[in-house]
């Protein structure tokens, strides 16, 4: 079975891909060069006005969005993946499956052996869920997601359950020790000691991650119900719902994303920035990463051979690929085993390191597409999928 070719797939899908990829690296940057346990506990380590600045417009503009439009492609990806097998006259769920088994063999390498902070083993478990739904009627599917997404926010507004944890001095330097320790570990431990930890560290952040799977599972059904609408398919003809989307989605994102970073963290706001935060990360931040996808599309829309982002393409076609090797760079940047950079770089320069190592698979992902029509952990995955070599329908063929 040949790969989906170039024409063949929907170009859009693939830009937005790449622009939630870029995002990603964006966000886990500061979780490849800091402790878990003060981004969890919330501990400030780079007090400085531009890595200050840099960070509160990360929590407006990029925390949250990008996964969320990533979780929504993989629900809208299911769709397609449905409609080609139908098409070849496969079995779609048996496919899918194998699929799924796939894509957790590769999470579970990738984050016991690279890094703890793997989506992909969540995808898989929630992905089998998700093979439950492909049946259903988008308006079915729409009120699964819209349920799913209000879920957690509800449930968290209704008990006042605090968006930020109050620490107590003991509770600060306890976390101070264990601070010091991840830095002393990553920062300059031998890769099996690096290992110990990066398991334990899977552990914690595979735990933290189950809390969000209703958001997770709502986004892919988001995603579904689009497919299945067609939206993405036939921009003209849902231009009034991605307008929609841009307006009233994207500005509830926003407000509460604003007020939930520039309100004080004063007793007299203490409700008012709970209710805002809860609100602005779990529902306000994948509003507005999907006004960035019906932004995109509309933009899209007026100029679809020549768009300004076709750039990002090649990036988003081999976007599996792209997510494990920026892991793969980014802890040799700044683990022990490689040069070291550990608890040394800040919001501002990790920025600056997020975009060029992007700027180098933007590069090396259009190279790579010169030759060859699938990326390579792509070409493993169908290769897992089909159980067969693709190898002799992952090189392009002469034209």
């Amino acid at each position: 079975m040949k790969p989906t070719s170039a024409n063949e797939r929907i170009v859009l899908l693939d830009i937005v891909r790449g622009i939630a990829i870029l995002g990603i690296l964006l966000v886990n940057m500061t979780f490849y060069s800091s402790s878990l346990q003060a981004i969890q506990m919330q501990i400030e380590q780079w007090p400085g006005v531009w890595d200050q600045t840099l960070k509160m417009l990360q929590r407006v503009l990029v925390d949250g969005k990008f996964i969320a439009m990533f979780s929504f492609l993989f629900g809208y990806g299911m769709i397609l993946f449905k409609e080609r097998a139908e098409q070849k006259g496969n079995r779609f769920g048996r496919l899918y499956a194998r699929r799924l088994l796939a894509l957790l063999v590769f999470g579970l390498i990738h984050g016991i052996l690279i890094w703890f902070g793997d989506i992909l083993v969540h995808y898989a478990l929630l992905g089998f869920i998700l093979l439950l739904f492909h049946k259903c009627r988008p308006r079915t599917l729409l009120i699964w997601a819209v349920g799913l997404l209000l879920l957690l926010p509800a449930v968290l507004a209704a008990t006042g359950v605090p968006a930020k944890p109050k620490l107590s001095p003991e509770m600060i330097a306890r976390a101070q020790k264990m601070i010091a320790h991840d830095q002393l570990v990553y920062g300059s431990g031998t890769f099996a000691e690096i290992g110990m930890q990066r398991f334990g560290d899977w552990i914690i952040s595979f735990l933290n991650q189950i809390t969000f799977y209703p958001q997770i599972l709502g986004l892919f059904l988001l995603g579904a119900y689009f497919a299945k609408r067609r939206v993405l398919h036939d921009i003209p003809a849902h231009a009034g719902l991605l307008r929609r989307l841009c307006w009233w989605a994207g500005g509830f994102g926003l407000i509460t994303n604003v007020a939930a970073v520039l309100l004080p963290d004063q007793p007299a706001f203490a409700g008012a920035k709970n209710l805002f935060t809860v609100f602005g990360v779990l529902l306000g931040s994948p509003l507005l990463g999907l006004s960035y996808i019906a932004f995109v599309a509309l933009w899209f829309k007026r100029a679809p051979q020549y768009h300004p982002l076709a750039f990002l393409a090649p990036v988003g076609r081999m976007a599996f690929t792209n997510y494990i090797m920026q892991s793969v760079v980014c802890t040799l940047l700044f683990y022990g085993y490689g040069l070291g950079w550990y608890g040394k770089v800040g919001p501002a320069v990790g920025m600056l390191l997020a975009l060029a190592v992007f700027g180098a698979q933007m590069v090396w992902s259009r190279l790579w597409f010169k030759r060859f029509s699938i990326g390579p952990l792509e070409w493993l995955w169908r290769g897992f999928t089909y159980w067969n070599n693709p190898s002799a329908s992952a090189t392009k063929s002469a034209r």
